[in-house]
């Protein structure tokens, strides 16, 4: 047996080539050149000391037949305003779709080509078999308190030419107007990051807080041609949202208050089920806080005692002028328990956070105990670890410094994780010392190095 064996070695030896000593008939194949970068490379010199954010004029006006909805067409956005006081939240969503038909006569089908690039994008196998989406749609519309259902009621009433259910032809249906207004509910969202600095860290002793929203873009990004800045005009429930032209849902905004939100999907739970049962809106969840509430605490401790009734795991920045938490809303057992996450509270292992005076958020649940879809997953780890190397330590940063570390970062098309991602919608620059609104809105020639901030106004 063992004569055998040692023949066999033998055989496998000549066959492979081992044993050899010579390579006199082996040519080295072509080596292409190295990917690998330094570290360093990544980062540039961005310079904004002393550069005001661009003040952009409006190039023309539209207004509803009711004066209820105001569009100033600007530049790179729309400003728009809606005054609640006027009318009712139907006329408030009539006067929002009429005024918009004044300002893109191409809106429909912009709007609904974009729509289903995310419905195709969430689900790939429907086969035009829109009923699932639908179910999901109605359930999570009845649930809305009455008067958010009237807005999207005068809305679709007034944009709608008749057309029903989900077919793709350039016309929106009432259907389709009612998932526009629910897509992070029933599609989900992508990739997003914010980080607040508190007084402690900033040269004026006023926290500035700093929130990146990255979706799907479009194939030719035509998202980014319906920026909109939307002034909510309703007394004490007042707010100004950052989002896209005909959203009433809430993506970022800040009240009068100076309470900001900024939703961020979160990838745990993927192997749990979708279920209607008992569920309800997260995103009109925040447009509730925005209007009832005045403080980060507040509305962080509303938003995660209600969490079981939402659909998807997200984390939500709260930020105020003295505060700043991220509730994490974990919707299962599985996920973890929803809880307010502080610049110091205690993270899962592997997970290190040095400087409480700044919070951090990814799309992932960071506080001991909850889900971790942090530490070993690319994107959201390096995301973290890259705020903390450019922020922790930092002391009498100026609002023109944060700036310039957000934007640190080269755009290359190489694959690697960075802060602004090719995904970027927006990057949105609260100033509490100043009390005004700052935004990089990614053009349609998308996501490159040289961005410029746009002046947005203020939120009082």
């Amino acid at each position: 047996m063992k004569k055998h064996y040692l023949a066999l070695v033998a055989a496998v030896l000549l066959l492979t080539g081992c044993g050899r000593r010579t390579y006199a008939d082996f040519t080295a194949p072509q080596q292409g050149e190295s990917t690998l970068q330094p570290v360093d490379s990544i980062y540039r010199e961005s310079h904004y000391e002393g550069v005001a954010p661009t003040q952009e004029p409006t190039l023309r006006t539209v207004r509803s037949a009711d004066g209820i909805c105001v569009i100033d067409c600007k530049e790179s956005y729309y400003d728009v305003t809606l005054d609640y006081t006027q009318g009712s939240y139907y006329a408030a969503g009539a006067a929002y779709a009429e005024a918009i038909r004044l300002a893109r006569e191409d809106y429909a089908a912009y709007c609904e080509g974009y729509l289903y690039e995310n419905i195709k994008a969430a689900f790939p196998n429907l086969n035009n078999d829109y009923t699932g989406i639908q179910k999901r749609v109605d359930a999570i519309y009845s649930t809305l308190d009455r008067k958010y259902q009237e807005e999207i009621d005068g809305f679709a009433d007034k944009m709608n030419e008749g057309a029903e259910g989900f077919v793709e032809d350039g016309i929106l249906s009432r259907d389709e107007v009612v998932l526009m207004q629910l897509v992070p509910d029933v599609l989900r969202g992508t990739s997003c990051s914010a980080l607040s600095a508190s007084g402690e860290a900033t040269a004026t002793g006023e926290r500035i807080t700093c929130r990146l929203l990255e979706w799907q873009l479009g194939s030719e990004n035509q998202m980014c041609s319906g920026h909109t800045v939307l002034h909510v005009q309703n007394g004490d429930k007042s707010y100004v949202s950052v989002s896209m032209l005909g959203f009433m849902t809430i993506l970022t905004a800040v009240n009068d208050d100076g309470l900001l939100l900024g939703e961020l999907d979160v990838g745990s739970g993927e192997n749990m089920p979708y279920t209607l049962d008992g569920k309800t809106s997260y995103t009109y969840a925040l447009r509730y806080a925005l209007e009832e509430f005045s403080t980060a605490k507040e509305a962080a401790t509303y938003l995660t005692e209600h969490a079981k009734r939402y659909p998807y795991c997200v984390n939500v920045l709260c930020t105020d002028a003295q505060d700043a938490f991220v509730a994490e809303l974990a919707v299962n057992e599985e996920d973890g328990t929803p809880v307010i996450r502080e610049g110091d509270s205690p993270l899962n292992d592997g997970l290190v956070w040095e400087d409480p005076a700044y919070l951090c958020a990814v799309n992932s649940f960071a506080a001991k105990g909850n889900s971790d879809g942090l530490v070993h997953n690319v994107g959201n780890i390096v995301r973290w670890n890259r705020y903390a190397d450019l922020f922790c330590g930092q002391r009498d940063l100026t609002l023109d410094r944060f700036k310039e570390l957000m934007t640190c970062e080269k755009i290359d098309d190489d694959g690697l994780t960075r802060i602004r991602g090719g995904g970027l919608v927006h990057m949105l620059i609260a100033d509490y010392s100043t009390h005004r609104m700052q935004a990089i809105l990614t053009a349609t020639e998308g996501v490159t190095d040289e961005q410029v901030f746009v002046d947005l106004g203020s939120w009082d």
